[in-house]
């Protein structure tokens, strides 16, 4: 399932007209890149979930037939946010369902991401991407009013939720028909002691949400 309802506000004046998930990178519009990397592992059966401008998305796509898989489509007439279309699938998944993000560009490996959760019995897993991020700044550790300690520019490294996600059957039969993010999803999991995987993305990853990923998409940087 591809969650590309959006509104894409933060890549306004761009998304005014166009969906973001239809924006292009190298020629191809996001979607069609995710499309073509999906069959590529295998997937024929694909959802794609629309709201926003998603006549443009349909009109492109169709049946999904021209890009060698079946694409149905999951229509919001409300916003449902990062998993609540989850909700609208015409019948419950019979197999572990791969979740994923329309404004990622990404050769994210979902094969060892779908066999990695298959294998540890995860009733869900995250894909996770290690993200460094160096301070502009010298930081300063102060204590009782007084200096402690100069670290200049200091580098931190932390791992991101990168979008993409595999959940069992019965996760997704708990997805309410309302607006619902999907790492709410996550936190039952963990609130109710299940085990949540996370599976690391080393491949190319970019998530298009703001004009500086979108350039560095665009120009590979």
């Amino acid at each position: 399932v591809i969650m590309a309802g959006g509104r894409g506000t933060r890549l306004l004046p761009i998304t005014q007209s166009v969906p973001k998930p239809m924006v292009r990178v190298a020629g191809r519009p996001i979607l069609e890149r995710l499309v073509l990397h999906l069959v590529s592992h295998g997937f024929r059966r694909l959802y794609v979930s629309l709201n926003y401008l998603g006549d443009q998305i349909s009109d492109h796509f169709g049946d999904g037939s021209r890009f060698g898989c079946k694409i149905e489509y999951l229509r919001e007439s409300d916003p449902l946010g990062t998993g609540g279309a989850l909700s609208l699938l015409p019948e419950r998944p019979r197999d572990p369902l791969l979740v994923l993000n329309g404004d990622l560009v990404t050769q994210a490996d979902f094969g060892a991401l779908m066999d990695f959760h298959r294998q540890g019995g995860l009733p869900a897993t995250m894909a996770v991407r290690s993200y460094v991020c160096e301070m502009p700044f010298g930081c300063v550790e102060i204590a009782s009013g007084r200096v402690k300690r100069f670290e200049e520019k200091p580098v931190m490294e932390k791992c991101v939720n990168a979008g993409i996600y595999a959940l069992n059957p019965d996760l997704v039969a708990r997805v309410p028909k309302t607006f619902f993010p999907i790492t709410a999803l996550f936190e039952e999991c963990l609130k109710k002691g299940e085990a949540v995987g996370a599976f690391e993305v080393r491949e190319a990853w970019v998530d298009v949400g703001l004009h500086e990923q979108l350039r560095q998409a665009q120009t590979g940087g």
